[in-house]
């Protein structure tokens, strides 16, 4: 008799014994809902929509330039942590040009920032808040293509007892020229003129302070409002090529960069230089040349202690006196300018071997070359 039983059928064993197959594991599939589909695509749109929408927002009013210039005035006159606040976002504001096209044009805005600066200077705190907060006034006041700060920062270069904040007011009164001669708003103003007598007679009177900063700024906001000047090609008088030209006012700078040459302090020996140059003053070779001598160079740089401060200073100024040679040998062809050709002959012989406090671009190598072809 056989042992073997037979085997159990799966339908005779009992339902609690019998395998789950996957399907009986999921839940019973349902179609969805209105509501189910507004959780997981409606709302998620919308929202995103809504962020869209918001940065188009805040896209196209900086597109339009478009500030709080009683909030920001307000701010910068307010405690000292919230008007250095105010003064960071506006500084920032106005390196993003492109961003805020129309801030450069706000009257009203350079305006009041000219009137809290003359407060400022009335005030005569020098406390380290007052000192940078009117340092930062005459930054900003540059900027503008607006001659709203002009007469302020005459002032402020003429009498602020700090060296420090008449050195910042000259160098906004550089920068304000240059804005201003460029300014779209000007441009389309020929009638308002930006020279004034005032404006060289400041000038003027800086060229002779006792600072040697403060007159090597000079020299240079001087080479900024003569840089649109007839070509000069009088060597000792400095008078213009065209007898019929009616006279400029930045004329009488010309005889002050002129005595500047022969300056104590080099940087404003230099900067005189290279504002001459710009108008093809050709009393300006002999000093253009020392600009192009190692020797000369080391002199200038050792204000700078450091060391990447000293090579950035000296490939500058390698650079304005390259450009500034190859300036007054255009404007000069029949003129001897041998000393400047001897000079760069010498600076491109020399300059493998200036390797501190770093080596010469190989570009100030191409330009001095370029600019030697021209001779």
């Amino acid at each position: 008799m056989s042992t073997n039983l037979p085997s159990e059928s799966v339908h005779d064993q009992p339902e609690s014994d019998r395998a789950i197959t996957a399907d009986q594991l999921l839940p019973p599939v349902e179609p969805p809902n209105a509501r189910f589909i507004m959780q997981l695509f409606i709302v998620p749109a919308l929202i995103v929509l809504c962020v869209v929408m918001v940065w188009f927002l805040f896209g196209w009013l900086a597109s339009r330039g478009e500030t709080d210039t009683s909030g920001i005035l307000k701010a910068l006159r307010s405690s000292s942590h919230a008007r250095w606040q105010a003064a960071n976002e506006l500084a920032h504001m106005l390196q993003l040009e492109k961003r805020y096209p129309q801030l450069k044009e706000n009257s009203t805005l350079a305006s009041g920032l000219a009137q809290l600066l003359g407060e400022t200077l009335e005030a005569g705190n020098e406390d380290e808040n007052s000192i940078n907060m009117r340092s930062f006034l005459c930054r900003a006041l540059g900027e503008f293509h607006l001659e709203d700060g002009l007469a302020i920062l005459m002032k402020v270069a003429r009498e602020d007892p700090q060296r420090d904040v008449r050195r910042e007011a000259i160098k906004a009164l550089a920068v304000l020229g240059s804005s201003v001669r460029g300014s779209p708003l000007l441009r389309a103003e020929p009638s308002r003129p930006f020279d004034s007598t005032e404006l060289v007679g400041t000038l003027q009177r800086l060229a002779t302070d006792e600072d040697d900063l403060i007159r090597s700024e000079t020299a240079y906001a001087m080479g900024v409002y003569i840089q649109d000047a007839v070509p000069i090609h009088d060597t000792e008088a400095g008078s213009r090529g065209h007898g019929t030209q009616e006279k400029d006012p930045t004329d009488s700078l010309v005889p002050v960069l002129t005595r500047l040459l022969d300056d104590p302090y080099i940087d404003t020996r230099y900067n005189a230089a290279l504002a001459l140059a710009r108008v093809g003053n050709a009393r300006a070779a002999d000093t253009i040349a020392k600009m192009l001598d190692f020797e000369t160079l080391a002199v200038s740089m050792a204000g700078e202690k450091d060391p990447r401060q000293q090579a950035f200073k000296r490939n500058l100024m390698l650079r304005n006196a390259i450009d500034a040679a190859a300036r007054l040998h255009e404007l000069n062809p029949q003129h001897d300018l041998s000393v400047l050709q001897n000079a760069l002959k010498t600076f491109l012989d020399t300059a493998p071997a200036a390797t501190l406090p770093a080596p010469i671009p190989q570009a100030l190598l191409d330009l001095a070359e370029q600019a030697l072809r021209t001779f």
